[in-house]
């Protein structure tokens, strides 16, 4: 048989079987057929359309995605308005936490009227020789009124405006206060540093001081009342041949942490100078 004839046998027995098989469909002979092929591929049908529904639905937001976006930003929002009223909160309980120290001292020294101040400024040097108070001559302040905390003397008013003061403190090597040893009432000069700090001079080589000893306001002098704490002895510097001896202090007063402070309003300094540079008439014959 050549390979013409096997092609002709072949494309006859093709159209007679689909001849067959029309004839078979128009009978209803292949129904049973159809059915067992149509069912399996119906659920893989099913089975297809839901996964992709599946994949579609984690990149097209539904209502249920967009509801649950809202209350997460939302709830974040709210996290932030909740984080910014502890901060305010904080602040405030620190505050009222050295108002109170402040308030416990005053009660200690019912003599003296107190005006409370912020500090808004101080020295931008490694110094730290000033601060600037929001308080000024409307609230009733003066130049030469003391500025103290609960820890002890802060320096004194030395400029003023309305609404704001200049304060030289204590540690200013222009600053000197008359100071008194607590324990053994040997009197000195508290005297502020270059660098900062403080040092308690002229005082005699017969005064009896020792680390730890406090100095307090002597009140000689009638620059500031008697009794404010200045600090403590940290050291002592004495040489045999030397007329008087020094001592080093630690301030009282923690300076670069000052953020509320009294000043006394009711205390008026006294100038000696004109008792001091008077002299006494001669006696009348």
């Amino acid at each position: 048989m050549t390979r013409l004839q096997s092609r002709t046998l072949v494309v006859a027995a093709l159209v007679i079987g689909c001849v067959v098989v029309l004839l078979l469909n128009q009978s209803g002979q292949l129904n049973g057929l159809k059915s067992l092929l149509t069912t399996p591929l119906t659920a893989l049908q099913r089975g297809v359309s839901g996964l992709t529904a599946g994949v579609r639905g984690l990149f097209e937001p539904n209502a249920d995605t967009a509801e649950l976006e809202a209350r997460v930003a939302e709830l974040e929002a709210r996290v932030i308005e909740l984080e910014g009223e502890n901060v305010v909160l904080r602040e405030h309980e620190t505050d009222l936490r050295l108002l109170a120290g402040l308030l416990d001292y005053a009660r200690t020294q019912p003599d003296n009227r107190y005006a409370a101040a912020n500090v808004i400024g101080r020295d931008p040097s490694a110094f730290l020789s000033y601060i600037i108070i929001d308080l000024g001559s409307d609230a009733g302040l003066a130049r030469d009124m003391p500025v103290v905390t609960n820890q002890g003397l802060v320096g004194v008013v030395v400029e003023l405006n309305c609404c704001a003061a200049k304060v030289r403190l204590v540690t200013d090597p222009d600053s000197a206060v008359n100071a008194r040893l607590q324990t053994s009432r040997d009197e000195g000069v508290a005297v502020g540093r270059f660098g900062g700090g403080l040092e308690l001079d002229f005082l005699s080589q017969q005064a009896v001081v020792a680390p730890g000893d406090r100095v307090l306001t002597s009140g000689l002098g009638g620059k500031f009342p008697e009794g404010l704490v200045i600090g403590t002895v940290s050291a002592v510097q004495r040489q045999d041949y030397e007329v008087l001896q020094r001592a080093i202090l630690t301030p009282g007063v923690d300076f670069n942490r000052l953020e509320i402070v009294l000043i006394i309003t009711n205390f008026r300094p006294i100038d000696f100078n004109p008792l001091l540079q008077s002299t006494p008439s001669a006696p009348v014959p």
